[in-house]
């Protein structure tokens, strides 16, 4: 009886530590990621608010949006070549993989809670956010007051 409540016990800390090492991307120096030029806007949208990271050539490269009606916030990587399991994001506080959906227009879509703890890291970054996905290059984006905005508008 002990070997099998030390086999269960073995194998319930091996599947802890290998779903908690899946959480991590890679360290990175975020402070030395060189953001693309752009800036972020924001507005309201039926049912809630989002904030988009607009390039230089116009196109949106990360949005943020809150459905107000869920309680929900999903950051979304724009021009994905290929579905991927999960999007990286690095902020200067935290770094995660979360679970992410592709969709056929290239966006991957990683849904959060509003309490969820990437949320604040991503408000308080200082100087930059960061996110990628397997197959897709690393985009270091400017941290701006939108993306706060757009948090607070799914926690009120």
């Amino acid at each position: 009886m002990k070997t099998i409540m030390y086999a269960f016990a073995a194998a319930c800390a091996l599947s802890c530590l290998s779903s908690a090492s899946a959480q991590a991307p890679a360290p990175i120096a975020l402070e030395a990621v060189q953001p693309i030029g752009g800036a972020w806007t924001y507005r309201s949208i039926e049912g809630g608010s989002e904030a988009d990271f607009v390039d230089t050539a116009a196109a949106v490269r990360l949005e943020i949006r809150c459905n107000r009606a869920a309680r929900t916030v999903s950051i979304i990587r724009t021009q994905v070549p290929a579905a991927a399991p999960t999007l990286a994001i690095w902020t200067t506080s935290l770094s995660r993989s979360v679970p992410a959906r592709y969709l056929a227009t290239k966006d991957l879509i990683a849904d959060l809670t509003s309490t969820d703890a990437v949320l604040d890291a991503i408000a308080f970054s200082r100087g930059r956010i960061a996110t990628a996905a397997t197959g897709a290059p690393m985009v270091a984006v400017a941290s701006g007051p939108e993306t706060t905005r757009v948090i607070e508008d799914c926690r009120s």
